[in-house]
């Protein structure tokens, strides 16, 4: 039996042994006893061991325990999910599979986080066994995602990525009062489970204060000037505009224009869940105050239009710092499990309307040639969503700012 299950061949796998011939155990699901035969029959000669109580379902999925034939060894649950084979799951394995999903608000582990996969091409009845350190799972509310064990034998589920333009209710969150030329950001939506012992420590806050003047994001708001021949370090970080506590955090910084006007600035916040908000929050922004003060800033003869990968790398940047520098704050986010699929947003927009009130497009701002023409015509905003692990990899999330998987 080489690898992973389906979903209705699990209830009469006994009925032809006359030693599990109580059809009892199966009457909750009299549609599927002929595959839960199938199934049983072909764990049997693997030597999986026995059917233990009745079998059951749980939303597309038959299971039935089994205890293992040799003493001391851990029993399995057979699987069957409609139109995947039936695979055999090691006990310890099952236990880590509905402990990852038992945080998920308002509905069962497995409705959440779903069943095995089989992997791609397989079609025949599959083992998952007690050692195994990764599992693929998908059918759940969640989505397509996979459970693995780390060295310490924690095991962690993360989403496989993916795109889509949905926008959360985190996306626009400390942007009152702010009308930026231009607007790049990456906010992340953090559902960690257990969140309300969470806190934000002086120690970690004073930890923060010292990494930002040289963090990936302070890079993003200098790069531009440096790609145009001037050094405007983000150097000078300040507390606020949005408040600071043992629940939140928010750092700003800004690089003037010769007039003292702001012309660029970088903020930083990341806000713990509460009562009212279920989902911890990290963001990181670069924004374009002024251009034409930027553009003295940086000296006569300048082009201050961002080219598109200046875009990317900025965004980049912003992503990472949002993912790995903010929430390590709370001590160790590897630690932490979800009660949800984490989220990356990234967002450029214009913010400030013209004298006519209109917002101005993007292509005034960025160089967008290299994505061709939109039936849509210009935008004054563009934004992706990615549902993936957030620290998915500096060239994985590279690839995400490109538009390549």
């Amino acid at each position: 039996m080489p690898g992973q299950s389906g979903a209705e061949e699990i209830v009469d796998a006994y009925a032809k042994n006359s030693a599990y011939s109580d059809v009892r155990r199966f009457a909750r699901l009299p549609d599927r006893k002929r595959e839960m035969r199938a199934a049983y029959e072909q764990s049997a000669e693997a030597g999986l061991g026995r059917p233990v109580g009745g079998a059951w379902a749980q939303g597309a999925a038959a299971l039935q325990d089994l205890d293992h034939e040799r003493d001391g060894e851990p029993g399995w649950v057979l699987c069957l999910v409609a139109g995947c084979p039936p695979v055999a799951v090691a006990a310890p394995v099952w236990q880590a599979i509905a402990e990852a999903g038992r945080h998920a608000p308002g509905q069962g582990p497995l409705a959440a986080i779903g069943f095995p996969c089989p992997p791609e091409g397989m079609d025949t009845p599959w083992v998952i066994a007690a050692d195994s350190r990764s599992v693929d799972l998908d059918g759940g509310s969640w989505g397509a995602g996979r459970l693995t064990c780390s060295e310490r034998g924690v095991w962690r589920w993360q989403p496989l990525p993916r795109f889509s333009l949905n926008q959360g209710r985190s996306a626009e969150n400390w942007t009152a009062g702010q009308t930026p030329t231009l607007h790049l950001r990456a906010v992340v939506n953090l559902p960690w489970a257990k969140a309300g012992r969470l806190e934000i420590s002086k120690p970690r806050r004073a930890l923060l204060e010292q990494q930002l003047p040289h963090s990936p994001v302070a890079g993003a708001v200098t790069m531009p000037s440096k790609r145009r021949g001037s050094n405007l370090p983000a150097t000078r970080w300040e507390r606020g505009p949005f408040g600071n506590s043992a629940r939140c955090v928010g750092y700003s910084c800004t690089i003037a224009g010769p007039d003292g006007g702001p012309a660029l600035k970088t903020s930083v916040m990341l806000a713990l869940p509460t009562t009212m908000e279920s989902t911890g929050v990290a963001c990181a922004d670069v924004l374009i105050e002024n251009p034409q003060a930027w553009a003295a800033a940086v000296g006569p003869g300048r082009d201050t239009r961002l080219g598109f990968e200046e875009v990317q790398a900025v965004l980049l940047n912003t992503w990472e710092t949002a993912t790995e520098l903010l929430p390590d704050i709370v001590g160790d986010p590897a630690g932490l499990s979800f009660a949800a699929p984490p989220t990356t947003e990234l967002r450029i927009t214009c913010e400030q309307p013209a004298d006519n009130g209109v917002l101005p497009t993007l292509d005034s701002l960025v160089d967008l040639a290299s994505l061709g023409t939109s039936d849509g015509g210009t935008l004054s905003r563009m934004a992706v969503t990615i549902t993936a692990a957030p620290t998915m990899g500096r060239g994985r999330s590279a690839r995400a700012c490109c538009g390549r998987r």
